[in-house]
């Protein structure tokens, strides 16, 4: 773990100096894991070319047993952020970089307090640019997550046997996860967004749009929650049954989507399903290093367009602008295969691919699989089979 660690420094480190940012101060707790090898309360200050800095609140000693880094030392207080960062030197870094897309304004107006003489630049952007590229420890972390999804796929009949609503599936595929190492979470970067493992919903209440970021809404618990499973949701013969439930295992996520069925589905899910199976496996062919993004995305939808789904493509009313995004530590990161995404595929990237179609009234088809880009185009990490799964 400790090669890891510093070769993900070492890349972050990299970009840092392009950019001619003289540090970063790491603070968002996946990307201090990632830096760091642990999530204790701290910040992590990176400098671009020296030994990064470890400065620990709470818990000290569980930083120390965790992280492979050298340099580990208490913090006592925001107050002493300045000396430490410049080891005990009267200059504070020049330019240093923070997480702006997700740092609190108090924090910010903090760290200004402190540090006057310092331009505070975004790094939110490098940072998450490091990360898009997975090495092989990753994927194979984020292998074993797909696993799992897999194993609760081979259940999901056989809970479908007793469990007559939405809420008492969840339940069942939730135990099935936490029994095997989930820890009940899905870390997403991101201004109010509360995320648990996904979206399990029936027939129709699949098809009810919500605030949610993704396709698919849901009528969840109520307004506090509304999105996902909900207590009404009664699951009925001959309604599609969307399981897209994110596997968690050793911090590493894998997120896919399957439809059940109790009995047969009307042609027309069963044309748009395949449909959304033609999307997926252009994608998967198409997508080799140096393909941009957005030219995947614009592909999906000129597939859709002319089998006449455009209308509840990734949504509905108004769907959401992208067909796959980026996973790993957390479930949205980059790349996204959306509009407007300038990125072009590397290999190691690890991406959600989630071609879906929502009819109001009836529900929601498509599919969803954890998928890794290698030099002969996307290759699938979740395993189970594509198709509608008829109980």
């Amino acid at each position: 773990m400790r090669n890891e660690i510093y070769s993900r420094i070492q890349h972050f480190q990299k970009r840092l100096s392009a950019q001619g940012v003289d540090g970063a101060l790491i603070v968002e707790k996946t990307d201090l894991y990632y830096l760091s090898g642990t999530k204790q309360d701290g910040h992590l200050f990176v400098p671009d070319g020296d030994v990064p800095l470890l400065m620990v609140r709470k818990d000290f000693e569980r930083a120390v047993s965790e992280s492979p880094l050298q340099e580990i030392v208490p913090l006592t207080g925001y107050s002493a952020l300045p000396h430490l960062i410049s080891r005990g030197n009267s200059a504070s870094p020049r330019r240093m970089g923070l997480e702006m897309d997700i740092l609190p304004v108090k924090l910010y107006f903090l760290y200004q307090k402190l540090f006057p003489e310092t331009e505070l630049v975004d790094i939110s952007q490098l940072i998450r640019e490091t990360r898009m590229v997975k090495s092989e420890y990753e994927i194979s972390r984020i292998r074993s997550a797909a696993e799992m999804a897999d194993g609760m796929y081979e259940k999901v009949p056989e809970f479908l046997e007793t469990a007559p609503t939405e809420l008492e599936l969840s339940i069942m595929v939730e135990a099935y996860y936490r029994k095997r190492g989930h820890p009940g979470i899905v870390p997403t970067r991101g201004f109010n967004l509360d995320t648990i493992y996904g979206h399990i919903m029936a027939g129709e209440n699949a098809a009810i749009p919500s605030a949610s970021p993704g396709p698919t809404g849901g009528r969840g618990l109520g307004p506090f929650y509304s999105q996902g499973a909900g207590m009404v949701g009664e699951i009925k013969p001959h309604s599609p049954i969307l399981i897209d439930y994110c596997a968690n295992l050793n911090g590493y996520v894998a997120d896919s989507t399957r439809i059940f069925s109790i009995g047969s589905l009307k042609e027309n899910l069963v044309h748009a399903h395949e449909v959304m199976l033609e999307v997926q496996e252009t994608l998967l062919r198409l997508g080799v290093p140096g393909t941009k993004a957005e030219d995947l995305y614009r592909t999906a939808l000129e597939i859709v367009e002319k089998a006449g789904f455009s209308k509840g493509f990734m949504g509905y009313p108004n769907g959401v602008p992208f067909v796959g995004h980026g996973i790993g530590l957390e479930l949205d990161e980059w790349p996204v295969i959306g509009k407007g995404s300038q990125t072009r595929l590397e290999e190691g990237m690890v991406i959600a691919m989630e071609p879906k179609v929502v009819f109001p009234g009836e529900g929601v088809v498509g599919i969803e699989n954890t998928v890794v880009v290698t030099d002969t185009g996307l290759k699938k990490l979740t395993r189970y089979p594509d198709a509608i799964q008829v109980c």
